[in-house]
């Protein structure tokens, strides 16, 4: 089962899935260097606490499929502040670029805890489809700003693909899974973004 939105502690060792929006639904990604940058900033503030499994970034929201580290010194994990440090950072650099001020992403991020390892493989399938469903892009498969083609590059990555790549049973699988569109349709409505209020 996964857990429904909540604000309760991001605690070690757990996976979730994490994602927010542009305030207002404004842009968040203006153009290819945005895109290029927020995954820098996330790779030096996050990923050192998260491993990270799948992501995809559209225009104005992001998803992140993630396991948090386990933390020595704190039964709660610190990828949350990480998160804030993120989001602080690139709002600065949007602000400036973009003219603009104030807040970029809306005031909360969400999470849900994934705390069934049968629904990730549809997740990562949910996430890897957004450009699709967004009709941001009708070809999932060559989207640029998601992790679909790194799962299946040989290149080096921080990105946990063999461990993707098993969930699914192996890369041919993989590829099948996504193209047969088998998600469950209740795993859309968790996780739509935009079911929020």
């Amino acid at each position: 089962m996964t857990s429904k939105r909540q604000k309760s502690p991001v605690l070690p060792e757990r996976y979730y899935h994490l994602y927010n929006r542009g305030n207002n639904r404004e842009k968040l990604f203006y153009n290819p260097g945005d895109y290029t940058f927020f995954l820098e900033k996330y790779k030096e503030y996050v990923s050192p606490f998260a491993e990270t499994y799948a992501f995809c970034l559209i225009p104005n929201h992001f998803h992140f499929l993630v396991k948090t580290r386990i933390e020595l010194a704190s039964s709660k994990s610190i990828v949350p502040n990480q998160l804030r440090k993120l989001f602080i950072c690139y709002t600065k650099r949007i602000n400036f670029l973009q003219n603009r001020t104030g807040g970029l992403f809306t005031k909360n991020y969400q999470r849900i805890e994934i705390q069934n390892e049968a629904y990730l493989s549809q997740l990562v399938n949910y996430i890897h489809k957004n450009p699709v469903k967004h009709r941001i892009q009708n070809n999932y498969a060559t989207y640029k700003y998601s992790s679909y083609r790194i799962i299946l590059s040989e290149l080096p990555t921080n990105l946990y693909r063999d461990e993707v790549i098993n969930w699914f049973g192996g890369k041919n699988e993989f590829i099948l899974y996504h193209q047969s569109d088998m998600t469950d349709p209740r795993i859309f409505n968790l996780f739509n973004i935009e079911n929020e209020e």
